[in-house]
């Protein structure tokens, strides 16, 4: 039985991204890096607790997105999301016949993950933001007790080690899965990756052999930042525990438009996020955070402070960009924000968040045919019975 769904285990920070430019060269596959619905954020969180029950509600809604995807089973289905091994993967044998899955187990330096999971503030248990998209050490299904020092190293080792826990604790519950461990230096040399390609039955298109090794060049973000000042405690107590939290906010956002014209003025739409400006506005926070810190006497690092203020910030230049129709937005007083990656974007979805500006601002991925559908109204049994022929 021939290989139709490809996943990926990792950690995040990782290469998975790179992983998919190199799999959309195969001509009989779909390379995805993380499709909608994400199957992060709560249902991921209250999985990893020991309640399936939201997670597998939104089961037939990525079985009918990775039909749709795959042309009906007519390309290989490739997607590295980070989530699988935290969550949904571990019912995709439930409606997926094992001798059909491919898995590539991919690691990366634990200092070098654990780095950059510090630079991006994806620090397990500590903010919304991060619980989002990593595991929270205590919670029932983890493999390895949570770390002895609440410190932002610790925690970020933990959860790297916990990764690999779940890794080895998968491939022994589903052993049929055909699996292919690596590291990111390995799929940069062009013999390792055709033999990726040979074992999961994937046909190199002509254009694998240039991207093997070719940076993505993707936005950075967050700037480079040495891990020890990364982990030098802050001064300066947290905004998080100010009792005029919004207004110190609005402030924050005021002295940035006055400040930062030119960088704002600048932003531009980053297509690899449906025209989403979010990339820029979080650059702009970042690179001005000490001289925000400094202005305002407040450590923003680390805390959820400094999230909710790239999106005021985006809020307030941009407020019909995509990302927000994923952001629940508690305004004043008591502003605080939850995260839903978990929607599938149809032209009603945008259309009920976003209003028909929004609409009309994410037209291009209409055109382009990437919409989703939203088949939430279908029964699991049905979505299962189609994504295992």
């Amino acid at each position: 039985m021939s290989i139709r769904y490809l996943f990926c285990i990792n950690a995040g920070r990782s290469g998975s991204d790179y992983l998919t430019e190199l799999l959309a060269r195969a001509e009989n596959a779909v390379s995805l890096h993380e499709a909608l619905p994400i199957m992060n954020g709560v249902q991921m969180q209250r999985f990893n607790e020991g309640d399936e029950a939201a997670l597998r509600a939104l089961m037939p809604v990525k079985l009918a997105q990775i039909r749709k995807k795959s042309r009906g089973g007519r390309k290989v289905y490739c997607e590295t999301n980070h989530s699988f091994i935290k969550g949904w993967g571990w019912l995709v044998p439930e409606a997926i016949p094992q001798e059909r899955i491919g898995v590539v187990v991919l690691r990366r330096s634990a200092e070098q993950v654990i780095h950059s999971h510090l630079r991006v503030r994806n620090v397990p248990g500590t903010t919304r933001w991060s619980r989002t998209w990593v595991l929270t050490p205590g919670a029932a299904r983890n493999h390895l007790p949570p770390p002895s020092r609440d410190d932002r190293y610790s925690l970020c080792r933990w959860y790297v080690d916990e990764i690999e826990r779940r890794a080895r604790a998968y491939r022994e519950r589903f052993p049929d899965i055909t699996y292919l461990e690596c590291d990111l230096e390995q799929l940069n040399d062009r013999d390792f990756v055709g033999e990726l390609f040979g074992r999961f039955g994937l046909v190199p298109s002509s254009q694998l052999e240039e991207a093997v090794g070719r940076p993505l060049n993707a936005r950075a973000e967050w700037p480079p930042t040495p891990i020890e000042e990364l982990l030098t405690p802050s001064p300066r107590p947290s905004a998080d525990s100010l009792p005029e939290r919004d207004r110190l906010l609005a402030e924050m956002v005021a002295y940035l438009k006055a400040r930062k014209r030119q960088e704002l003025r600048a932003m531009t739409p980053d297509p690899a996020m449906g025209g989403s400006f979010h990339a820029d506005a979080t650059s702009i926070v970042a690179r001005a955070e000490r001289e925000l810190e400094e202005a305002f006497d407040v450590s923003l690092r680390f805390t959820d402070t400094e999230m909710g203020l790239t999106h005021e910030l985006l809020h307030s230049v941009a407020p019909r960009d995509l990302i927000l129709s994923a952001i629940r937005r508690t305004p004043p007083p008591g502003l605080s924000y939850a995260y839903d990656f978990n929607s599938v974007l149809t032209p009603g979805f945008v259309l009920r968040h976003l209003g028909i500006r929004g609409l009309l601002g994410v037209g291009g991925l209409m055109i382009k045919g990437r919409w989703g559908e939203d088949y939430s109204h279908r029964e699991p049994a049905e979505e299962m019975a189609n994504i295992a022929r």
